[in-house]
């Protein structure tokens, strides 16, 4: 064989090993969340604000049996907002705050109990009117930890807007141009919620 064969063929196996590893390394286009041993939020340091101030909304989620609260504050419109645990009367408790490194664009959008110990969770976008949700986490109250339950498939224009214990989960879903919204629902698979606790 010539040199110039020897050459085509060495090239054409180089670009065949090339496509190959694009094919089997590429990232794909949904999100996958975070690994179940990382931290979704992190516990700062410093004393609740007075969410009755008025200077922001707040929105307070109460525990099933009272005695605590979950307060995303400032819960405002393209503001990002940090997610409190607080006694009853919410004079007491401890912010936690999305991690910037795995988040650094996205806010807590709503948040409820799934027990007297997990919470859950919709982090999103937190710019622009067709960002009403995200994708929803199990949350660990006392360490941070989060456990992805629902990830949006299709780069965002489908959102979880809320998540009704044990299973359902509240969706926003857009057309392709993010226009058009309309609500639906979908029941988490059993083996999510099985790996849930």
């Amino acid at each position: 064989m010539s040199r110039r064969r020897w050459f085509e063929l060495l090239t054409a196996a180089g670009v065949f090993l090339l496509l190959l590893a694009i094919v089997l390394v590429r990232p794909t286009a949904r999100r996958t969340g975070v690994p179940a041993s990382a931290a979704l939020f992190h516990r700062s340091p410093g004393s609740a604000p007075d969410f009755s101030g008025g200077s922001y909304a707040s929105f307070v989620a109460f525990a099933p049996d009272s005695t605590r609260a979950l307060v995303l504050y400032p819960f405002e419109f393209e503001e990002r907002a940090d997610l409190y645990v607080m006694n009853r009367s919410l004079t007491d408790g401890y912010r936690l705050v999305l991690d910037d490194s795995l988040h650094g664009s996205d806010t807590p959008k709503a948040v409820g109990w799934i027990d007297g110990a997990q919470a859950w969770v919709v982090v999103g976008y937190s710019q622009g009117t067709v960002s009403p949700g995200g994708d929803l986490f199990a949350l660990s109250l006392e360490t941070g930890a989060a456990r992805l339950l629902w990830a949006s498939p299709d780069s965002g224009r489908t959102q979880a807007v809320s998540f009704a214990p044990p299973s359902t989960v509240q969706l926003r879903m857009f057309d392709s141009n993010m226009d058009h919204p309309r609500d639906s629902t979908l029941v988490l698979p059993a083996a999510a919620l099985a790996a849930q606790r």
